[in-house]
C-alpha cells in the first residue's frame, strides 16, 4: 500500500533542552555551523534564515565526525550533525559539543527520492537464517482468518514456490491461519486450513500481496451507550490482524488506530465512515511500543523501540499517507508510556532512560515535551521503576504515573514535582491501570493483590468515592464513558464489566473469548472498543432501536 511522499518540519531533535538564546530547540552549536556557512557563502546567514533545520547529538569516533570526505585524527568524541536547508539547497555540517571542530560534509540533494517504504525490509517474524530475502511485511498472524486477496490463490503441499499444488483458492474465500510463517523462496508462507485441507499459502512476495484478513462485517447504526441501555450491549464487528492489544481513538471518533506487531512493524488505521473496515497500514522502520492521539487533530505519535518519538499527520486520501511533523530521539531502549494534554499542546513520554542535559538522574525519568517550541518543558525524575501508563489531568496541571509498583505518582506537569502520591500497602497491591474522567471529576485506578479492585477518587476533595470489587482477579484496562456515567473495566480472563459511577453497581459484563488487555469508549460514547490477545479488536454496542 502507498504511503504519501513524507516532508519534515523538524527531525530528530535528540538529547539537549532547547537552548534558551535561540528558542527554536537547536543547540547552541548551530551558531558554528551557521558561521561558517555564511563566510562560504559570503554573507550573514541566521536560523531564521533557513527554510528548514535539523540535528542530532552522537558520539563519534574521531575528529572527521562520521564525515566520509574528511581524515579524522585522536579518540572519541561527542559532537552534532546539523542539516541546514538554505534557499532550497541542504547544507551538512558537524560540530564537536566544545564548539573547537568545526566540519563542512558538503551539499545534499533536498530533491533525492526517498527508498519506497518496505523496499528493503525483511519480514522481522522470518529467521535471521532465511534466504532470499529481503521479506515484505505481514498482515496476517496465526490464529486469526484470512482470505484471499485479489484473483484466486494456490494451496501447496509445501512453502515452497514448486510446492505441489492441493487446490486453487478463490477470492475472498476464508480460511484459518493456523500456524507460521515460513520463509523461503522470497515468500511469506503460511500454514492454513481450508475445509479440513491443509495446506501453505503464500501471504506476499516479489512485490505483491496474495492474502489479507478476513473482512469484517458492517458496523450498524446504533444506539449512544448509557447505563440502561448497555444491558442490550453485543459484539457489532470485529477484525483481525497482526497487530499489538491496545488502540486509541481520534478526538472526532472517525479513526481508531493499533500498532502493528512484529513483522507488521506499521500503524493499522481504520476510518470507521468506511464500511466495512479495511486497515489503513503506515509502515514504520523498527517496531513501534506505544501510540495516542493528539486531541483535536488527525495527528498520531508514537514512541518506537528505539527511543524515538514520531508524530504524523494523516491525510486524507484514496489512497492512504500521512506527514512526518516531527521526530524526537527521546529515550535510550523502547518508549514505555506517552501521553498528550487535553490541549495537545505538550507530549509526556517514558522509558528507561531520558535523553536530557538537565542535571537530574535520567533513570526511569519522563519528559514533558512543549510541542510549540519542540523543547523539554521539565524532566519528570525519582522514579525507581519503569513508568508503565501516564495520563494529564484534564486541565494539564499534572501528570499521573504508575509502574508495576503499589504507587501512583502526580506529578506537577510545570515543576516535575511530586504533587502527591496513591499508595496501596494494606495489603500490598499493584496498580495495573488508570484513567481521568473527562471532566476532571474523579480518577480511577484499578488494583490487584488476593483481590481485585478499581478504586474512583473525588478529584475535588481527593477522597475516595468508591471501591468496585471486580469479578476478575486481573483487570488489565479502564475507560470512563464521555459523560463520566459509566466505567469500563478489561481483564486477563476474557472479561469486561461495566458499572454505574453514579449508584457504584455494577451493571453488565461481557465474555470476550480471549484475555482483554484495552479497552475504551469512543468519543461518541456509542461504542466500547476492546483489544484482545488473539490478535483482534472487538467493537461492542447496541445497534439502533433495541431496548
Amino acid at each position: 500500500m502507498s504511503i504519501a511522499k513524507r516532508w519534515i518540519c523538524l527531525l530528530l531533535l535528540s538529547l539537549l533542552l532547547a537552548a534558551p538564546a535561540l528558542g527554536q530547540g537547536a543547540p547552541s552549536q548551530i551558531e558554528a555551523a551557521l558561521s561558517d556557512l555564511g563566510a562560504r557563502l559570503g554573507r550573514t546567514v541566521n536560523i531564521g534564515d533557513l527554510s528548514e533545520w535539523r540535528w542530532e547529538q552522537k558520539q563519534y569516533a574521531d575528529s572527521a565526525l562520521g564525515c566520509a570526505s574528511v581524515s579524522g585524527s585522536g579518540g572519541a568524541l561527542l559532537g552534532y550533525e546539523f542539516r541546514l536547508t538554505y534557499r532550497s539547497v541542504v547544507y551538512d555540517y558537524r560540530v564537536s559539543a566544545d564548539n573547537s571542530i568545526v566540519v563542512y560534509c558538503g551539499e545534499l540533494d533536498p530533491n533525492r527520492a526517498a527508498a519506497a517504504p518496505g523496499a528493503q525490509y525483511s519480514n522481522r517474524l522470518c529467521d535471521a537464517s532465511a534466504s532470499d530475502g529481503p521479506y515484505m511485511r505481514s498482515s496476517v498472524i496465526f490464529g486469526i482468518e484470512a482470505e484471499a486477496a485479489d484473483g484466486s490463490v494456490n494451496l501447496r503441499g509445501q512453502p515452497a514456490a514448486d510446492g505441489q499444488i492441493l487446490q486453487q483458492v478463490p477470492a475472498g474465500s476464508s480460511f484459518e491461519v493456523t500456524s507460521g510463517p515460513d520463509c523461503a523462496d522470497g515468500y511469506v508462507w503460511w500454514l492454513v486450513n481450508i475445509g479440513g485441507q491443509t495446506g501453505y499459502i503464500a501471504e506476499a512476495g516479489d512485490g505483491a500481496t496474495f492474502i489479507k484478513p478476513k473482512r469484517p462485517i458492517s458496523l450498524p447504526s446504533r444506539e449512544v451507550l448509557n447505563s440502561s441501555l448497555v444491558a442490550w450491549l453485543q459484539e457489532l464487528s470485529r477484525v483481525e490482524g497482526n497487530f499489538q492489544p491496545r488502540h486509541v481513538w481520534s478526538s472526532d471518533g472517525v479513526f481508531v488506530a493499533l500498532p502493528g506487531a512484529r513483522g507488521s512493524d506499521s500503524i493499522w488505521l481504520y476510518d470507521l465512515r468506511v464500511q466495512p473496515m479495511s486497515p489503513q497500514l503506515l509502515e514504520y522502520e523498527v517496531g513501534i511500543s506505544v501510540l495516542a492521539f493528539r486531541p483535536n487533530r488527525h495527528e498520531i505519535a508514537f514512541g518506537s523501540d528505539d527511543g524515538a518519538l514520531h508524530l504524523w499527520r494523516i491525510e486524507a486520501a484514496s489512497e492512504p499517507g500521512y506527514r512526518e511533523g516531527l521526530l524526537l530521539n527521546a529515550h535510550a531502549g523502547p518508549v514505555s508510556a506517552i501521553a498528550f494534554s487535553q490541549d495537545g499542546e505538550r507530549l509526556v513520554s517514558a522509558g528507561v532512560e531520558a535523553y536530557t542535559h538537565a542535571d537530574v538522574d535520567r533513570n526511569y525519568a519522563a519528559i514533558v515535551w512543549d510541542l510549540q517550541t519542540v523543547a523539554q518543558a521539565t524532566i519528570i525524575r525519582n522514579n525507581a521503576l519503569l513508568i508503565r501508563a501516564m495520563s494529564f489531568s484534564p486541565d494539564g496541571a499534572l501528570v499521573a504515573a504508575s509502574t508495576d509498583s503499589s504507587t501512583v505518582n502526580f506529578w506537577n506537569a510545570n515543576s516535575g514535582h511530586r504533587q502527591r502520591a496513591y499508595v496501596f500497602v494494606d495489603p500490598v497491591r499493584t496498580v495495573k491501570a488508570l484513567d481521568y474522567a473527562d471532566d476532571g471529576s474523579m480518577f480511577a485506578i484499578a488494583l490487584v493483590n488476593s483481590a481485585a479492585t478499581v478504586n474512583v477518587y473525588d478529584l475535588q476533595t481527593d477522597e475516595r468515592q468508591a471501591t468496585y470489587w471486580l469479578p476478575t482477579a486481573q483487570p488489565t484496562s479502564v475507560d470512563f464513558s464521555p459523560d463520566g456515567s459509566m466505567l469500563v473495566v478489561g481483564a486477563a480472563e476474557g472479561l469486561i464489566s461495566i458499572w454505574n459511577t453514579r449508584s457504584q453497581q455494577l451493571i453488565v459484563t461481557r465474555e470476550t473469548g480471549a484475555a482483554v488487555r484495552d479497552v475504551s469508549f469512543s468519543p461518541d460514547g456509542s461504542l466500547i472498543a476492546v483489544s484482545t490477545e488473539d490478535h483482534a479488536l472487538s467493537f461492542y454496542g447496541v445497534p439502533l432501536g433495541s431496548g
